[in-house]
Formats: C-alpha cells, sequence, structure tokens
C-alpha cells in the first residue's frame, strides 16, 4: 500500500486533514440529583416534525440559503448517491417540499 498518495479523507483521530478542535470545558455539577428513573417506551415517535416545523417557520429567503448550502453538501464529489437519496429521503419526511426542491437542485448542478 502506498500510504503517500491519497487522495480521500482519512478518517481517523488525529488527523493532519482535519486537526481536531476540543471542546471547552464545562463545569461539573456537585449538587445532589434527586428523582427518580424510569425507563419508558415511547408511544409514537416523531423525530421529524420539529425539524419540519423549524424549516416552515423561516422566511422564504432563509429557506432558499438552506436548501442552496444542503445541495452543495449533497453534491461534492466524496457524496455518493445512497448518502443523497438517504438525505433526501430524511429532508422529505421532514417537509415534503424541501425535500424536492433539494432534489430539483441537486438535479440541476448535475449531481443525480
Amino acid at each position: 500500500m502506498n500510504f503517500a498518495a491519497r487522495d480521500e479523507e482519512v478518517n481517523y483521530f488525529p488527523s493532519r486533514f482535519d486537526p481536531v478542535r476540543h471542546a471547552a470545558p464545562h463545569p461539573i455539577v456537585t449538587e445532589p440529583l434527586s428523582g427518580r428513573r424510569e425507563r419508558a417506551v415511547i408511544a409514537k415517535e416523531n423525530n421529524f416534525k420539529q425539524p419540519g416545523e423549524r424549516f416552515r417557520a423561516w422566511p422564504r429567503d432563509r429557506q432558499d440559503r438552506f436548501i442552496a448550502r444542503m445541495a452543495d453538501i449533497l453534491a461534492d464529489r466524496r457524496c455518493t448517491s445512497e448518502i443523497r437519496r438517504i438525505w433526501i429521503g430524511y429532508w422529505s419526511q421532514a417537509d415534503a417540499g424541501l425535500g424536492q426542491r433539494i432534489a430539483a437542485k441537486l438535479q440541476a448542478a448535475g449531481a443525480m
């Protein structure tokens, strides 16, 4: 294997390609915690309701900027068609129009 000729990202830590940025330290809570811990099954999850509501609450220009950013990210040559389909599916579950608009941008860019 030739490790010197690399044309893709390095997928391990630490990396010269993407240097690590440590999180800022946060204080440790010393107050005692009281209460009861429970395990419960969530009756029906809806992981896409809140993101959809947030997207629809934005003004149209902010929505357009978001769509342009997501389309640029998904149009990157390192992004596979499988990943594009998965993410468009996620965005479509949050808001049908959002998924359609991102897919249209990707088709216009020739990425799909």
